[in-house]
């Protein structure tokens, strides 16, 4: 998962700018793309939860290369365009921080955590406290936000502060967990089966995240290496 020749500053993406001004309507297109591939990859990632290495699995399938998926190198095609898919004329498919793998499964899995409360407080928000549901909700928005800004500073090249973010979202992470523990239900099977559902989700961003800031560790010590030299 090292990758030692990434740098997010190369790349043509000035002159793509300069050749490629897209319009509203193009931007509102990409983002609906955008949509489409947080929504495949939860589906892939429905089928697959309870089988063993199954982050690996999703990303082969997401046409993610799994040895490159957090600090992406030019063998990974993030735009899902590719020289031999694109006829002549046609336009290449900008990268943002939105493409990014981290992004994508992130907000996958926070849509689905979000999905899940609600629907439990529109069933049983009796049980819950207003306090409670107030922190655990913001507990979630917490984690997704740090990454998102952790994901931009990756874009940048900013390595140590991408670090920082994702230990934030850890932390935020650890006070869903807390909270997790305050939610009831006198249904002790319905009670199990929905802290099993969040906790499935919760560990794999847990080991996500832990991967990300290893690989972000890896290149913030060779570029410290490299102005050493």
């Amino acid at each position: 998962m090292n990758n030692a020749n990434f740098d997010p500053f190369e790349g043509n993406w000035d002159d793509f700018y300069e050749e490629n001004t897209w319009n509203e309507r193009q931007w509102r297109k990409y983002l609906k793309d955008s949509d489409s591939d947080v929504q495949r990859f939860l589906s892939i990632y429905d089928s697959l939860k309870n089988e063993p290495n199954h982050f690996d699995e999703i990303a082969t399938r997401m046409g993610w290369d799994t040895d490159d998926i957090f600090l992406a190198d030019d063998s990974l095609d993030l735009s899902g365009n590719s020289e031999d898919d694109l006829d002549e004329g046609d336009e290449l498919t900008p990268y943002t921080p939105l493409n990014h793998p981290v992004t994508v499964a992130t907000h996958a899995l926070y849509s689905s955590l979000r999905q899940i409360w609600e629907d439990y407080i529109n069933q049983n928000g009796s049980y819950a406290s207003p306090q409670v549901c107030w922190q655990y909700a913001d507990s979630l928005h917490q984690a997704e936000m740090n990454v998102i800004l952790a994901v931009h500073a990756i874009d940048l090249g900013d390595y140590g502060l991408a670090i920082c973010h994702l230990k934030n979202s850890l932390s935020a992470l650890n006070k869903t967990l807390s909270l997790l523990n305050q939610i009831v239900h006198p249904n002790e099977d319905f009670l199990a089966e929905f802290r099993q559902e969040i906790l499935v989700r919760l560990f794999d961003l847990r080991e996500l995240w832990i991967r990300v800031i290893g690989d972000c560790r890896v290149e913030y010590n060779r570029r410290i290496d490299n102005e050493s030299d």
